[in-house]
This record gives C-alpha cells, structure tokens and sequence, in this order.
C-alpha cells in the first residue's frame, strides 16, 4: 500500500436523517482518478473509521447530527479536503489517528472474536471424552489464527498496519498546532 496521512471528517445530516458527507468528488485528485469518492478512499486508502458515537446519539465531542470518521488516504486528499472543507476536515498525526481508532471507533468491539459453531463442536467432543485434534487446540488458543477464539487483531491500529502495509510519512504538531513534517524523525537530519 502507498504510503498514506490521516484525516478527522465531521459528518452532519441531511434533513432525511442520512448522513452528510463533504462533496469529495470535488477534490481534484478524486476527479483524476476517475473514480467516486467512495470507492477512491477504499481503494487508494483504508476506508472509513467511524467513531462508536452514531448520528443519534451524543457525547461531549458528538453532539446528535453530528458523527466523526476518520480516514487513512493518500496525502493529497487530506491535503485538499482540509483546504476545501476547513470546518469539516483536518489532517491528523499518526498518534491521533490511532487514539480515534481504539478509544472511538473499536472501543465498543471485542478483544476476541468467537466462532461458535466450531466452539461448540469442540465443547460437545470434550462432553463425548473425545480426544481433540490439533486444529482443534488451536481454535482455543486465541494467538492462534485458527477460527474459533481469535484476536481481534483490527482493534489495535499497530496490528492494522502492519496487515495492511501502511506507511506513512512522520508528522507532529508544532506550537501552534499545525500539523508540519517531524524532522527529528529523518534519518537525514543532519544535512537539512
């Protein structure tokens, strides 16, 4: 995957209730790409991440009508969402975006995932006194990836990243709170 930027979206609503996204295919390299704005954040990033805190529903920071989403796209859609759309869009740093990922948008998902159908096989085998296989051991071991209790490896954005090769250039905020290049993380450093 290309390397990519992270991105907060503030999503309103419509009167109809639907959600009101900013006109992305407005973005000029949306336009180049040919492709609606949907299917280019899928493609050419990781798709939405929406917090927990639904349209319906209100927190401090969410208010009912409003919901936030997160993306992770190529750099030149944050870079012309956030000067399109200023009061909706602004360009995140790495640790922002990963903070929204856990503590909003998979706060309210399990740490494991369980499949019950292999899980009460198992169970019914052991009721019988009947040996397991070793597939079967491993469906119980949830660092294993075999179905039956697993990690639910998606809650965590380092985990994400890694399987979905994202790379992304390093960024902090300055004193004023822009996001801006994080030169103590070059390996060139000392020739700028």
């Amino acid at each position: 995957m290309a390397e990519l930027a992270f991105m907060k979206v503030k999503i309103g609503t419509k009167k109809n209730g639907h959600a009101n996204y900013p006109n992305f295919n407005a973005l000029q390299c949306v336009i180049d790409s040919g492709m609606d704005w949907a299917y280019y954040i899928d493609v050419k990033g990781l798709g939405w991440c929406y917090d927990s805190c639904g349209h319906k529903e209100s927190e401090v920071d969410s208010p009912i009508g409003i919901q936030w989403g997160c993306l992770c796209v190529p750099q030149e859609f944050v870079d012309q969402a956030a000067a399109t759309f200023s009061d909706e869009c602004e360009e995140l740093i790495e640790s922002e975006y990963e903070e929204f990922h856990q503590d909003k948008a998979y706060v309210k998902q399990p740490s494991q995932i369980l499949n019950n159908d292999i899980l009460n096989g198992i169970k019914l085998k052991q009721d019988l006194g009947l040996p397991l296989t070793q597939q079967q051991t491993d469906a119980l071991d949830p660092d294993n990836d075999e179905p039956g209790i697993t990690e639910n490896k998606d809650k965590v954005w380092k985990n994400v990243k890694a399987k979905k090769g994202v790379t992304n250039k390093k960024k902090k905020r300055d004193n004023d709170g822009d996001v801006v290049d994080d030169l103590s993380m070059r390996k060139d450093k000392e020739n700028l």
